[in-house]
């Protein structure tokens, strides 16, 4: 099946299953059933106790020790979620075998557990993560694209376009160690336009692990004009030993 094809097969179960629970397969208005919707509310993110630099689990909601020593380039960090199961599986579903009746159910549990600071970081504009385009046509879309779309729509934001920022071809990210990612992410985005001029930009991506990736784009953004960077993830993932 060529790429094409297969998309268009993504796109026709998408609409399938609209008024089914993507997990249960029961009636649901909105992608997840009351019950599925309630077991997964509970792997939402305890930001009270979480680092607000890098979302590491920290009593009291402290910033840690490693973020006080080495601070990111950006302000703050939300994740709406635990990546754990059944989130992974629909990230999965969503993200590998691009099953686009999951974008709507994901976008929504970010909604439901959105950032604290949210009304009061001033956000200009929103920028997903980008996807390099070796890795683009592969997959056929970019996941952290249909979430920030989806999540503007309902907050207002202007999201800036796909050819605003390039992202070298590198390998993924979820198959390196946490000192490889740091190297391979070094100087992998540069930007085609110029920023708004002190623009506060808040970065929407899928899955955090280490924050490497997001941390190099502040970079590159702030060094660019941006004032201030924000970083909202759907899903917060535990780093490998």
């Amino acid at each position: 099946m060529d790429v094409l094809s297969f998309w268009c097969r993504m796109k026709q179960r998408s609409g399938w299953r609209a008024h089914r629970c993507v997990l249960c397969h029961d009636s649901a208005s909105d992608g997840l059933c009351d019950g599925c919707l309630a077991d997964l509310a509970e792997h939402f993110t305890d930001a009270a106790n979480s680092c607000p630099l890098c979302f590491r689990q920290v009593a009291g909601g402290a910033v840690c020790g490693q973020c006080q020593k080495k601070p990111p380039e950006f302000e703050r960090m939300w994740a709406s979620v635990y990546y754990e199961a059944s989130v992974s599986g629909m990230v999965h579903q969503f993200k590998h075998l691009g099953d686009m009746s999951m974008r709507r159910p994901l976008a929504d549990l970010m909604r439901r557990h959105a950032p604290d600071w949210l009304d009061t970081a001033g956000i200009d504009c929103v920028l997903p993560m980008p996807l390099s385009k070796v890795r683009r046509l592969y997959r056929g879309f970019n996941q952290s694209e249909e979430l920030a779309e989806s999540l503007a729509r309902d907050y207002g934001w202007q999201v800036l376009p796909r050819q605003f920022i390039e992202r070298a071809h590198k390998p993924p990210q979820s198959t390196l160690k946490s000192d490889e990612r740091r190297r391979n992410v070094r100087n992998i985005f540069k930007l085609n336009k110029t920023l708004p001029e002190n623009c506060k930009i808040l970065l929407i991506d899928d899955v955090m692990t280490t924050g490497a990736t997001l941390n190099e784009l502040a970079q590159t953004l702030k060094a660019s004009g941006a004032s201030a960077v924000y970083c909202w993830c759907l899903a917060r993932s535990q780093l490998k030993r």
